[in-house]
Formats: C-alpha cells, structure tokens, sequence
C-alpha cells in the first residue's frame, strides 16, 4: 500500500509525536548583538572526536538568521522547572520576553546566553550549516560544557505535552 505525499507527511508527524525528546534552549546572538533563543527537540549528539552536536531550525524561525551569520550557538538542556521558559521560547509572540525570567548569563568567549541553572550546557562553535527542506541542520563542535551537579531530573516532550524524566 502506498501513501500519497500528503498522507506520509501527516503520518509521519503523527508518528514523530511518539517520539520523546529532551527539551533544550538554543540561544545565539546576531552581528548586531541581538539575543534570539528558541525551543528545540531536535537536538542530538553527532560525534565524539570532534565533540559535536547538531540542531535543526527552520528556516522561518527568527534565531536562523543569527546561527547562520555568526561562528557560536548554545544548548540549554532543561529540568522540569524550565516548562515556562519553554513555552515562552516556542511562542513566536513571546521574542522579547523571552529573557525575561530564568536565570541567564553570558559566556565570556563567545557572548550568547544560557540558562545557568540548566541541567547541561553546550557552548558550540558552528561547523557547518546543511539546508534541506524547510530546515537548516547546524553542527556545532563543542567547545565547553557545564553540568549541573545533584541530581538530573530533565524536561521532555512526546505527545504534544511535557513530561519529566528521571
């Protein structure tokens, strides 16, 4: 049985729902020094040797500009107590609130903003920028990392909804 375009993509994304993810910030800066964060899912792990990891962005989303014009992004992975942030970071209306609570702070090498109290932290210096789709895939080789001490509680998404992990 084959699927039309329409059916795969409506499929697919039905199926992606199933999929549980980690939630992370990704912050950046543009040339004229402007703070843009938003919302990921799609973040993994690319390689060891180089550290790296990637992130997909579309291309509509006002941070694209600002990861595709400078050398640095940062992930933000988040604990349960982050959901607002989240929230205010995946609403297109909330652009400039979004700095408005949690606790940011700014990396000194490479001026883009975290969540300090974030679970981990990934200060990344753009690879390469692959577009495909509606997408650019950014690779980021990992420069520096802060992980929370205690213990990790982290802040997913499956379903439509957040959920917290162990």
């Amino acid at each position: 049985m084959s699927q039309s375009e329409q059916e795969t993509e409506v499929s697919m994304f039905e199926g992606m729902r199933r999929l549980v993810s980690g939630v992370c910030i990704v912050t950046a800066r543009d040339a004229r020094g402007e703070r843009y964060a938003m919302t990921a899912t799609s973040v993994t792990s690319v390689s060891g040797e180089p550290p790296s990891l990637l992130v997909c962005v579309n291309e509509k989303a006002r941070i694209h500009q600002a990861i595709s014009e400078t050398d640095y992004f940062c992930i933000s992975v988040l604990a349960p107590k982050h959901k607002q942030i989240s929230v205010n970071c995946a609403t297109p209306e909330s652009a400039a609130s979004r700095f408005e609570h949690g606790h940011w702070a700014k990396h000194e090498v490479s001026g883009v903003y975290y969540l300090s109290d974030a679970q981990a932290v990934f200060f990344c210096r753009k690879a390469q920028a692959i577009g495909y789709g509606t997408h650019s895939i950014f690779i980021g080789n990992v420069e520096a990392t802060h992980v929370a001490e205690g213990e990790s509680t982290v802040l997913a998404y499956m379903n439509g909804g957040y959920i917290t992990l162990p």
